[in-house]
């Protein structure tokens, strides 16, 4: 690299800045030097230089030492005080030979010193060494600059660390990453050692000892303590030793670099799997941890720990009709409101007491109490906190109410290990929504029974399908007006050991689980398979209804199922009647009806079951593509016991004949309701009454004695006779 005055003249002529009050010795040095091509520039005197300097051009400046005034080694010392002068060569010339005179020279600033003679091309020889060794003395500073800011950016610093010295070396810019100025070249083992956090400085070299012993590389990682006001930075220091001819080691060689971003990123990392990213509470797996530890604390000082496991009531309502955004601020804001009353509660107990509130999957939290000995003041903590989640909350401009559902456990009485702790406090939950949601309950012995049980339960429920212990028992209705049955409905039973489960054990189970669909798709295989067989035995059916939970009727497969089992037995149009619940078929009504429709196409019928128990808009019921209302057997129960009975069913009816349907009543279990549902004008009933739910194989018989009943019910209306059923299906007048 060239010094960038002379980018554009040739490098062999010199500009020479010479400094003489002795004119005839400035014209002859002037005359030797020109004869040779430079350019020279003469000044009588110092003052006169430093004015020339800063628009000089000079390559190198030849200095008379003893000049009256200024004399030269002042001279020297005020150009190197200069901005231009600070890197330019200066020759000292003079006829003094004595070693104070040249040690002046050289504190002076002066590069070099010479005794003036007439030695021409010597002084040559000499004024272009110093301008070569100018140049290389530049180039070195433009690269240590870069060096410099090299090791600024990648926060890293090389070193060489001499034994002798005790004393790290580098290059300008090396140990500006341990907050040095960047012209610092040096770092004494004592400074370096001040720097560290008190904790690292005793191990900092005794690591390093130890990989020098095994004669390997060494690193070594330490942290350095904050300046004014600053955060604690994390080094690494790796490199090699280097050994002299006897095998002793002489220097260490490596480099220096801040870890702070990655140590921070670690540190982010760690956090991340240990905290739950929405609200930056603790996760699962880190609350287990704790409460493991806290258990482990309590246990050895013979202490308890409390857990209250809070499940918010109804959250996917809220998720589903304001969107998941607003739901994530619910969860923000029942975590915010939870860890503060915690927070003021346990710090009025004092004496120890701490809590640690962790976030669970989707919408539960856990708050764990430790120092607290009594349960009554732990659960004051937790009430205090579930009454502060019951304020109304403004989210997506609506107006809401929380509330939770909340099960306590304490260690060790509940349990004596984390996860099953946290499994009890869980089970007590799940106690509390079944007495209605809103409300804290402590973990008793006998919830765990019916937890067991509901485990076996569903165990049993995967294995039921595969072992065929399944079976469909079919309920006869009748049309009363002409005593004739003219469909029967399906329903699924469960043999297990020998014994039929009660539906309403494992249906809602079937259905939390998902289950509920293969069983659905079993029963309409099974149903329409029983259908076809009744006919070709000449048993002549309208139709077989089959229930269809909402869970099933949301999957896109049930048309075809529907369409498939039609089309392999042969039906005939519209004899599978899918029941299905109010609250399903207007359940996002517009995207709902063409599926409906779909399925009207494709050979079904469709009727509402349980009509009276749910919530239907009547604007949508015109809309519905229905053949079928089912009266609920709680109104047909109120049959002469109550005038809001007959009221209802009589709504229900009418309401039925405007629309051009059918009302088939549930429930019939005496002649009375008979003629109480005959006068209102429904004539299709289904109930005990007629035949209980019977097997396969029963069918036939159970058709036969319900048709008996209608017509012995029909012949008894115009006979004033008490009429009666016994269990044999033979009516019995007095």
């Amino acid at each position: 690299m060239t010094n960038p005055v002379h980018d554009s003249k040739d490098q062999d002529v010199l500009t020479v800045l010479l400094v003489d009050d002795d004119p005839m010795w400035r014209f002859l040095t002037s005359t030797a030097l020109r004869d040779r091509g430079w350019l020279v520039e003469d000044c009588e005197s110092g003052s006169a230089l430093l004015e020339r300097l800063p628009a000089s051009t000079a390559d190198i400046i030849l200095i008379d030492a003893l000049m009256p005034g200024m004399d030269g080694f002042a001279t020297c010392r005020a150009i190197r005080r200069t901005p231009r002068g600070r890197t330019l060569p200066i020759l000292m010339l003079t006829s003094l030979e004595d070693d104070e005179s040249i040690r002046d020279a050289y504190a002076s600033g002066a590069t070099a010193f010479f005794i003036k003679s007439t030695h021409w091309s010597l002084l040559a020889e000499r004024v272009r060494d110093l301008v070569r060794l100018g140049e290389i003395g530049r180039q070195l500073d433009v690269s240590n600059a870069r060096l410099a800011k090299v090791h600024l950016a990648a926060r890293t610093g090389t070193f060489d660390f001499d034994f002798d010295t005790r004393t790290l070396h580098g290059a300008p810019g090396s140990f500006a990453v341990l907050g040095l100025d960047n012209s610092r070249t040096g770092i004494s083992q004592h400074e370096l050692l001040h720097l560290m956090v008190p904790e690292d400085r005793g191990v900092f070299w005794g690591a390093i000892g130890a990989d020098l012993a095994a004669r390997n590389r060494f690193r070594v990682e330490f942290r350095l303590s904050p300046i004014a006001g600053g955060v604690v930075r994390y080094m690494c220091a790796e490199g090699e030793p280097e050994y002299d001819a006897d095998g002793r080691l002489r220097q260490l060689h490596g480099l220096i670099h801040d870890n702070t971003d990655d140590q921070r990123r670690r540190e982010e990392m760690a956090r991340l799997s240990s905290h739950d990213s929405l609200t930056g509470l603790p996760n699962r797996k880190e609350f287990l941890r704790r409460l493991s530890d806290a258990a482990a604390v309590a246990g050895a000082a013979g202490q308890t720990v409390q857990i209250a496991m809070f499940d918010l009531d109804r959250f996917t309502q809220f998720n589903e009709t304001l969107g998941q955004a607003a739901g994530d601020e619910l969860i923000c804001e029942t975590a915010r409101r939870i860890e503060a009353s915690a927070a003021q509660r346990v710090a009025l107990i004092g004496n120890g007491a701490a809590h640690c509130l962790a976030r669970l999957p989707g919408d539960e939290f856990v708050l764990m109490l430790t120092g607290i000995a009594d349960p009554t003041e732990a659960e004051t903590v937790v009430r205090a906190a579930l009454q502060s989640m019951r304020r109304v909350c403004v989210v997506a401009g609506t107006e809401c109410f929380l509330s939770a559902s909340v099960g306590m456990a304490s260690f060790p009485g509940d349990a004596e290990s984390a996860d099953i702790l946290l499994a009890r406090a869980d089970r007590a939950v799940h106690e509390v929504k079944l007495r209605g949601r809103n409300d804290l309950i402590w973990f008793q012995p006998r919830f765990e029974q019916g937890g067991r049980g509901r485990i076996e339960m569903i165990t049993g429920l995967h294995r039921a399908l595969e072992r065929e212990e399944f079976e469909l028992h079919f309920q006869p209705w009748v049309d009363a007006s002409v005593s004739r049955v003219t469909g029967l409905e399906a329903l699924i039973r469960w043999r297990r050991d020998g014994k039929l489960v009660p539906p309403g054990e494992f249906i809602p189970l079937a259905e939390d689980t998902g289950l509920i669909i293969p069983i659905g798709e079993w029963v309409l295989r099974k149903a329409a398979g029983a259908l076809a067989q009744w006919r070709r035995d000449g048993i002549d059916l309208e139709c077989v209804a089959i229930n269809i939970p909402t869970v099933h009727f949301e999957r896109g497969s049930l048309l075809a199922e529907i369409k498939e089992a039609i089309e392999r037995h042969d039906l005939r149009p519209r004899s599978l009647e899918l029941e299905l619940t109010e609250t399903c078929m207007v359940r996002d009504f517009e995207s709902t009806l063409p599926r409906l429709e779909a399925l009207i196409e494709a050979g079904a019928t469709l009727s509402i079951d349980d009509f009276g128990t749910g919530y239907s808009s009547l604007a949508y019921l015109t809309r519905l593509p229905i053949s079928k209302l089912k009266v609920d057997r709680a109104f047909v129960n109120q049959l002469g016991v109550s005038t809001q009975g007959a009221a209802v069913c009589r709504a229900i009816v009418a309401l039925g004949q405007s629309l051009g349907v059918k009302v088939l009543a549930e429930g019939v279990e005496t002649p009375e309701q008979v003629q109480a549902l005959r006068s209102l004008g429904c004539q299709t009933m289904q109930g005990f009454l007629f035949s209980r739910p019977v097997p396969v194989d029963q069918v036939p018989q159970a058709i036969r004695t319900a048709e008996q009943i209608a017509r012995r019910l029909a012949e008894a209306r115009s006979a004033p006779q008490r009429v009666t059923v016994e269990g044999d299906g033979v009516l019995h007048g007095s």
